[in-house]
């Protein structure tokens, strides 16, 4: 998508509209309610039904239903009535509304819930995993982790269970490892569902950029895909690592560090967000700014939610009222009611 004609909602006089990155007004304050959007639709809502709008501020789906989901695959789930269906790209009803619960489809297959149970839909509507899971999951990798009498599983996208209800949670795989626990007891396995990390960890989580996070008697450190410690578990909390970065906590502060262990931005802050173009928001005190990769101050905290940066500018709330700032901290759009 060309950056030029990215898009961002903003609020006036309790209606919503979209400026462009200049602070232009594109699209007049008409709605009730808009998103951001996502490849070139965006949920607006007028007299409190939802609908899909296009970059010119035209419905293209007419908002007619209770409740919309993004895009995903090119279906949408919408809400009439109580009931959950799909919608594609053009507003037809591929799937009527009669589940309670519709997730996003992934993979070609959507988790739905009818009654009180999961089965999984295809991009038809066609029911081709049945409605008979306690629980079900996005699939990743061609598998889903579905609930079974009170026990995970792993099944495929015909409902074959690939790995056996042992574990009492597990998680999404990606690069074909899953984290897993059980008895307490939390430890990796791969898709054949081989143990791979043995079950020892109190909390672990996903591998990003080769490393996954791992509590050790109340601290937090980081392994590799072998299992051994590379970064020693000595913080209070992590987060997962981001382009080489991950955020930690220490006595109830905020930093981050590389991947060797070495703190780069000190733990001085209330709370921190990922860094986007460079700046990551950080909250001081009561309020949110933003700061550069080695902490410094670039925008001063001023603001009650302060949000990533794209194509150079970031979203930032003082209570429901809505502004977007540059990375100056000059306002494109002053925040108004």
């Amino acid at each position: 998508m060309n950056n030029e004609k990215n898009l961002y909602p903003v609020k006036s006089k309790k209606k919503y509209g979209y400026i462009d990155k200049n602070g232009n007004v594109v699209i007049e304050m008409k709605f009730d309610y808009a998103e951001d959007f996502e490849d070139n639709l965006a949920i607006a809502v007028i007299n409190e039904k939802y609908g899909f709008i296009n970059k010119g501020g035209e419905f293209v789906i007419e908002p007619v239903y209770d409740e919309v989901q993004q895009f995903s695959e090119g279906f949408a789930a919408i809400k009439l009535d109580g009931k959950k269906g799909y919608i594609d790209l053009n507003g037809k009803i591929i799937v009527e509304p009669k589940y309670e619960e519709a997730n996003l489809f992934v993979e070609g297959r959507a988790a739905v819930k009818s009654g009180y149970m999961w089965g999984y839909i295809d991009s038809h509507g066609k029911e081709v995993v049945p409605i008979s899971f306690l629980d079900a999951n996005d699939f990743s990798e061609g598998l889903a982790a579905v609930q079974i009498g009170g026990k995970i599983a792993y099944i495929d996208k015909e409902g074959k269970v690939i790995i056996d209800a042992i574990y009492d949670y597990a998680y999404a795989f990606k690069d074909n490892i899953a984290p897993v626990c059980a008895k307490g007891k939390y430890g990796y396995i791969n898709n054949s569902g081989d143990v791979i990390i043995p079950l020892r960890y109190n909390v672990c989580g996903e591998f990003n950029d080769s490393l996954a996070l791992v509590e050790i008697r109340g601290k937090y450190g980081f392994i590799d895909i072998k299992g051994e410690l590379i970064i020693k578990p000595e913080f209070q909390w992590v987060d997962r690592f981001y382009n080489g970065l991950a955020a930690i906590c220490e006595n109830d502060k905020y930093g981050y560090i590389d991947k060797t262990g070495s703190i780069i931005i000190p733990t001085v802050f209330e709370d921190i967000d990922v860094m986007s173009e460079g700046l990551m928001a950080a909250q001081i005190g009561e309020k949110w700014g933003y700061i550069d990769c080695t902490g410094e101050i670039v925008i001063e905290p001023s603001f009650e939610e302060a949000y990533e940066f794209t194509c150079g500018i970031a979203r930032v709330e003082i209570g429901k009222k809505i502004g977007y700032v540059n990375k100056l901290g000059e306002y494109v759009w002053k925040i108004q009611s």
